[in-house]
């Protein structure tokens, strides 16, 4: 029996994805500008927008090699400015489509125009029979929003449980269905998330002043075994108003295995 993707009470449900893809087979897709999306400047979260872009783009790939599959590999995102409106349009255009990797160019804007722009590279997997359906038909919309969702909504940190130490760079959380990827590993955006939040937590304690994520570049190494995962951080640079940082992504349960590494700088918000 094929598998739907993403399960229920996911992060791509969670953050109510909707993806279109037209008669050509061009995937594009929507996310609403939540409060809980937000940081504590009014821009949309870059973990939020990689989400995004994670999930078109890798709907975008899928579509290119079906029947076989997709793997994250890299994912680089850049934030130009504060999202405005009800929603943002992540559009993805195809660089390459060879027969080892799917490389991606991913636009994300409003009604003012381009907000962030992203790059994705995916591994073309050979088919299994077990692997998920994501809705490939052409002309038709994938709604991913919950059924039913909780009365509040947590701040997106406190969906995907992280625990954060407060005096030192390190990240904590459990593996959970949230999270998931179609392997049963993190997906590679809920993994952009714990690379914003590292960056911002790393500039706020070498800066004292809250801070923003506005650049990251993530390159997934290994699929994750078991968990809990340890997210640390190590600074790289200070300039006058920007911390860049190094994020490593490690399996605790796993032999402290290297799932993935990033390096991702955060500004002060004004």
């Amino acid at each position: 029996m094929t598998r739907s993707y993403p399960p229920k009470h996911h992060i791509l449900r969670h953050l109510r994805l909707r993806h279109l893809v037209d008669d050509e087979g061009k995937v594009s897709a929507t996310m609403p500008i939540l409060p809980d999306l937000l940081d504590q400047g009014g821009w949309l979260r870059l973990g939020a927008i990689a989400t995004l872009v994670d999930s078109v783009a890798g709907h975008h790939g899928v579509l290119q090699v079906e029947p076989d599959w997709v793997a994250t590999l890299q994912l680089g995102t850049v934030i130009r400015r504060q999202a405005e409106g009800a929603q943002v349009t992540a559009e993805c255009r195809p660089l390459r489509v060879g027969r080892n990797n799917v490389v991606t160019e991913t636009y994300i804007s409003d009604n003012l125009g381009e907000v962030a722009r992203s790059t994705c590279t995916y591994a073309r997997l050979p088919a299994r029979s077990d692997n998920p359906s994501v809705g490939t038909a052409k002309g038709r919309t994938v709604d991913y929003a919950e059924e039913e969702e909780e009365e509040r909504r947590p701040m997106l940190n406190d969906y995907l449980r992280i625990t954060t130490d407060p005096d030192q760079p390190v990240i904590e959380l459990p593996h959970h269905s949230r999270i998931y990827n179609s392997f049963g590993s993190i997906q590679g955006g809920a993994v952009a998330v714990l690379v914003d939040a590292m960056a911002t937590h790393l500039g706020f304690l070498t800066a004292g002043v809250p801070m923003r994520c506005v650049d990251a570049e993530v390159h997934y190494l290994a699929q994750a075994k078991s968990g809990p995962f340890r997210v640390e951080g190590e600074l790289l640079r200070v300039d006058q108003n920007a911390v860049t940082s190094r994020v490593r992504i490690i399996d605790s349960g796993n032999d402290d295995r290297l799932l993935d590494i990033a390096t991702a700088t955060a500004k002060a918000i004004e």
